[in-house]
This record gives structure tokens, C-alpha cells and sequence, in this order.
């Protein structure tokens, strides 16, 4: 009689110990790419959470039956109906809305995004706009444009924000250090365009998880590609042609 008191004891001692449990996964597309700013809101207690850059979420709700809404701007919702008892991993993908929307036009003066203190971000569309010379987009040279940045001397490839120097600034690529952002003299860029999501500069008051430089930050995020069908795309610039050409 003893044991049977303490083994319900124990077990009521659990369920009033373990009453919420962690939710977290992936948010992605159909295509396995994945939703920057996504949301997953517990229906029940309207508790919600948001995707980061990799597409990650995380979600701390009570344990029980419970309805999950994973939504995105652009997709259908999904609801996703499970019961809950301890951590739990949950990767969803969603669907493209297909519908038909009326047309909504924004206008603005500018093309640029700014986040935060002297934060610019473009995208890859914005920066193919820019005219390029020998038709090589070279997304230095682009942020060359910027204010409070320049290209230095003709033939260097450094950026020169506010004053400072090439060597000052912290250039990520996917949060990997890159020390030379390009190669025969300059010329080129090592950076692909048709392979990169998202362009960060922050020209001061960066946060300390990007350690210690004196000018800027550059964190530049890649596509992850496409897991469910092949797809490629060509382009044919003077400056790289010729330059192959000549070296190999």
C-alpha cells in the first residue's frame, strides 16, 4: 500500500511540475526555403512567436491538447492540432496563396529599408537595379552608394565608412568571417549575386554579438536553394569574360 501511495504521489508530483513544454522547429516553404518572420500563435492563450533569419521558431505553451496557426504574409495558414507533453519538435511548410488579390500600390521615396541606428538593408532585386559596369553586379561597389560609404580610389575594392578603413570593417558571409571581399585586383566580386537573400550594412551602434570593429558590419545572408525542383540562372558580364579569358 505504501508503494502504490508513493508511485501516485510521484506521478501527481510530475503533472503539477511538468505543465508547459517547448514547441520549436522550422518554418519553411514549399520549396524547403525558408520563411524569415513567420508566426506561430498558441490559439488557445493567443501566445505567439516569430521565425528568425534561419527560419527557426521556439514556443513555450501548457501542456494538453492544443490548436497551433503557423501563418506568413503571402501563404495559407496552417493549423496544426496535437496533444502536448513534453518538448516537441515541429517543422511546417506552407503554401503559396494562390488567389487572386486586388492591386494595392505603395509609393515611397525611398528603395532603402532602415532598421534601427544607421542600419541599411537591400535586397538582391534592389541592387541588380543599380547600374553596373561591364554587366558584373558587385554588391561592394553597390553599398559604395550608400551614405557614409565609399569605394576609396579607383581600383581598390574596400568600403570606407565614415572615415575608417577596409580592415575595420566585419564582413559575415552566413555568419562566416570573410577577410578578402574579392579577387583579381578587384575586379570582381566574390560574392554571387543570384546566390545571396539579403544584404545588411550597419555603420554604427552594432550589437555586441558582432564583437569588435570600428566602422561597420556587413552581414550578408546566402539562399538556401531550392530542395524540390533544379533551376539555373545565367548571365554573361564583359569585365569576367574577358578576364577568364586572358588568365586561363
Amino acid at each position: 500500500m505504501k508503494i502504490i501511495h508513493f508511485l501516485f504521489f510521484y506521478c501527481l508530483t510530475n503533472l503539477l511540475v511538468a505543465q508547459t513544454a517547448t514547441i520549436s522547429g522550422y518554418i519553411r516553404d514549399e520549396n524547403g526555403e525558408s520563411l524569415v518572420g513567420a508566426t506561430a500563435v498558441h490559439v488557445e492563450s493567443s501566445k505567439g512567436s516569430s521565425s528568425n533569419q534561419n527560419g527557426f521558431y521556439g514556443l513555450t505553451v501548457p501542456t494538453g491538447y492544443i490548436d497551433l496557426q503557423y501563418s506568413f504574409i503571402g501563404f495559407e495558414k496552417k493549423t496544426v492540432h496535437i496533444l502536448l507533453i513534453h518538448d516537441t519538435i515541429i517543422n511546417i511548410a506552407l503554401e503559396a496563396n494562390t488567389q487572386t488579390l486586388n492591386e494595392v500600390e505603395v509609393k515611397s521615396s525611398k528603395d532603402i529599408l532602415t532598421n534601427g541606428i544607421s542600419t541599411v538593408k537591400l535586397s538582391i532585386e534592389q541592387i541588380k537595379k543599380i547600374p553596373a559596369i561591364g554587366g558584373e553586379v558587385d554588391i561592394i561597389k553597390a553599398l559604395g552608394l550608400m551614405p557614409g560609404v565609399s569605394n576609396g580610389t579607383e581600383g581598390s575594392s574596400g568600403l570606407y565608412v565614415r572615415g575608417g578603413t577596409p580592415d575595420q570593417n566585419l564582413i559575415l558571409l552566413d555568419d562566416a568571417v570573410v577577410y578578402n571581399p574579392s579577387h583579381l585586383l578587384g575586379f570582381l566580386s566574390v560574392f554571387n549575386p543570384d546566390a545571396i537573400k539579403n544584404v545588411e550594412l550597419i555603420k554604427g551602434g552594432f550589437p555586441a554579438r558582432y564583437g569588435g570593429r570600428l566602422s561597420s558590419v556587413l552581414d550578408i545572408t546566402m539562399r538556401e536553394g531550392n530542395y524540390q525542383k533544379r533551376k539555373m540562372e545565367v548571365g554573361i558580364g564583359i569585365i569576367s569574360y574577358v578576364l577568364r579569358r586572358n588568365v586561363l
